[in-house]
C-alpha cells in the first residue's frame, strides 16, 4: 500500500507534541490491530517560530479506523471525525499543536496575505 499525506502539523513544542501524536496513533493501532499503518514526514521545517511536519496514513489503515470507531460512536463518519479526535487528544494535554487536513489552506493565510500587501 502507498502512503497517503493525511494531516499537516504545526508545533510550537516539537519533541511534546511528536510524542502526544504516537501515543495517539499507537493506541489507532492497537484498537484496529495493525502495525504501521502511520508514519512522519522525514523532516520537519522550522519557520516563525513553529514546525510543520505531515502525518502519513495508508488508505486501509485509516478506511479500518474510521469504521471502529464508528462503531462506538455513529458521529464519527469520516476521516473529520478522526481529525477532531486528533486535535480534542492534543488540547487535553494542553497542547498548542494545531492539525488539519494535507493540501487545506494553509494554517497562516491571513498572516501571509496581510504581510504580502
Amino acid at each position: 500500500m502507498t502512503w497517503i499525506p493525511l494531516f499537516e502539523i504545526a508545533s510550537k513544542d516539537f519533541d511534546g507534541d511528536i510524542q502526544h501524536l504516537k501515543d495517539i496513533f499507537h493506541s489507532f493501532e492497537t484498537k484496529i490491530h495493525q502495525r504501521d499503518g502511520y508514519k512522519f514526514s522525514e523532516e520537519a521545517q522550522f519557520a516563525m517560530g513553529w514546525w510543520f511536519y505531515n502525518i502519513y496514513i495508508k488508505a486501509g489503515f485509516i478506511k479500518k479506523l474510521v469504521e471502529f470507531e464508528h462503531m462506538k460512536n455513529p458521529k464519527i463518519q469520516d476521516e473529520n471525525g478522526i481529525l477532531k479526535m486528533v486535535s480534542e487528544h492534543l488540547q487535553q494535554n494542553k497542547s498548542k499543536a494545531r492539525v488539519k487536513f494535507h493540501g487545506d489552506k494553509p494554517f497562516f493565510a491571513r498572516y501571509w496575505s496581510w504581510l504580502m500587501k
